[in-house]
């Protein structure tokens, strides 16, 4: 093993100085050699050197990027209103919490968002969960379904019934769902 490891230092130790003993050369030649732009490629004058120009240009408008959203939430009236821009997009009737277990006033966002989330607490399903507390305990999301598959009806919506969650109908849950994104403000005021 000894003899094969002065054997490939030998070698490393000779290629190391042959690079450096040529290294010189090659630079001197470099050096020597100015390269110019016309070497490599052909240079067009369209303009005469005297005159100045400017460039303007506007990117398209991509509506998706541009859009500002938000949810509000009036408790009062059990409604809630979708914003693009300031400008309502759409309307719904809700369900709020029932006497003892009123939703919260305030401002929040969209913390997390689940296609189908189970309530412990409560043993049902919430579909279109979507989170408005960072802790997660309560969201915006589609009227409950029990275990068996029942659901419960749309009759609920337009007075307080539910937990402190905000339950939508089945068509307007999934439409927030997918319209809102993580992030998305939420203000909840009476």
């Amino acid at each position: 093993m000894g003899k094969k490891w002065l054997r490939v230092t030998k070698l490393t130790v000779l290629f190391c100085l042959a690079v450096a003993l040529l290294t010189p050369v090659l630079a001197k030649e470099i050096n020597e050699k100015k390269y110019q732009p016309e070497d490599f490629l052909e240079v067009i004058n369209i303009l005469p050197l005297s005159e100045e120009m400017s460039w303007t240009a506007s990117l398209p408008e991509n509506e998706e990027v541009n859009k500002i959203k938000r949810i509000e939430v009036d408790l009062s009236e059990q409604k809630m209103r979708l914003y693009e821009n300031d400008r309502m997009i759409r309307e719904a009737l809700i369900s709020s919490g029932k006497p003892g277990m009123e939703t919260p006033f305030g401002e929040f966002q969209i913390y997390n968002k689940f296609p189908r989330a189970w309530s412990r607490t409560a043993s049902l399903w919430m579909p279109y969960w979507m989170a408005f507390l960072p802790s997660g305990f309560m969201g915006i999301h589609e009227l409950p379904e029990w275990p068996n598959g029942r659901k419960e009806g749309e009759t609920s919506l337009g007075h307080p019934a539910s937990h402190g969650c905000i339950r939508l109908g089945v068509g307007d849950a999934k439409f927030v769902y997918d319209w809102a994104e993580i992030g998305t403000p939420v203000k909840i005021q009476n």
